[in-house]
């Protein structure tokens, strides 16, 4: 696929057609740029892993800390899994060079406490950071493209979902996609806070307008969010969708 990537791009742009290369080079570009800051931060991350397992493992006394920490940080390419094969031979290791348990113990716990935080934790939301993913996207991809392709699908659930979320974005019928797994905000300020006045939810409310007035101010968000809420009822109760009930109960949580 590599050596034959100006091939494929330009077909491509054939299928998008003559007529909208414009748009076709900005998603393919789009495309390129997210899957580079992927790698990029994959590659840190599975840097970042062995370091701390490399100096982890000497804290402990495993011989060769160094060595283990390079072979942590390849296998951590292997998603989620490739950790745990690592600790394999540093537990083997600690196995035959120590007489009682302690080095095991400690060896094993160093891997339980560092896979899981940069798995589950880091991962989501370093990808989602540079991908224009979610962090939920991206542990979603993961259970659907294991699911569908097992293993396969394991290594390339990420740059996959990142394609699908370029196209989404850049062709009009597929952008539910990325309504549903990109990092961009679903509701506008106004319509989140309209959805919490409908629903009662004043604490939420609040709890919004908070964040917002720590970069606004108090005017400025009264004319941007409450208000254009205000706006968003109005409409809704010269339509006939607000009862009078409900439109008493939206003044109450106002």
């Amino acid at each position: 696929i590599l050596l034959q990537r100006e091939d494929i791009r330009d077909r491509f742009i054939r299928l998008a057609g003559a007529s909208d290369i414009q748009r076709s080079t900005i998603g393919l570009n789009d495309a390129a740029i997210r899957l580079s800051r992927f790698f990029l931060a994959q590659a840190l991350l599975n840097m970042s892993f062995g370091i701390v397992i490399g100096l982890g493992l000497w804290a402990i006394g495993i011989p060769n800390p160094a060595l283990w920490g390079i072979v942590a940080a390849m296998m951590r390419f292997v998603p989620y899994i490739g950790g745990f094969i690592a600790a394999f031979f540093p537990v083997l290791l600690a196995t035959a060079i120590d007489p009682g348990w302690s080095m095991v113990a400690l060896t094993i716990a160093l891997f339980l406490i560092t896979e899981p935080l940069a798995g589950h934790v880091a991962e989501p939301i370093l990808y989602g950071q540079h991908t224009g993913l979610s962090p939920a996207a991206v542990v979603l991809a993961t259970l659907f493209w294991t699911m569908l392709w097992g293993p396969v699908g394991l290594l390339l659930a990420t740059p996959l979902t990142v394609c699908l979320v370029v196209l989404g974005k850049h062709i009009e019928g597929l952008h539910f996609i990325e309504i549903l797994l990109g990092d961009e905000p679903a509701l506008e300020p106004e319509e989140r806070f309209y959805q919490r006045v409908l629903a009662a939810d004043a604490n939420e409310a609040a709890d919004q307008a908070e964040q917002q007035l720590k970069k606004v101010a108090l005017s400025d968000y009264y004319d941007d969010v409450p208000m254009k809420a205000l706006l968003l009822a109005q409409a809704d109760a010269a339509n006939g969708k607000l009862s009078r009930d409900k439109q008493v109960e939206i003044r109450h949580t106002m």
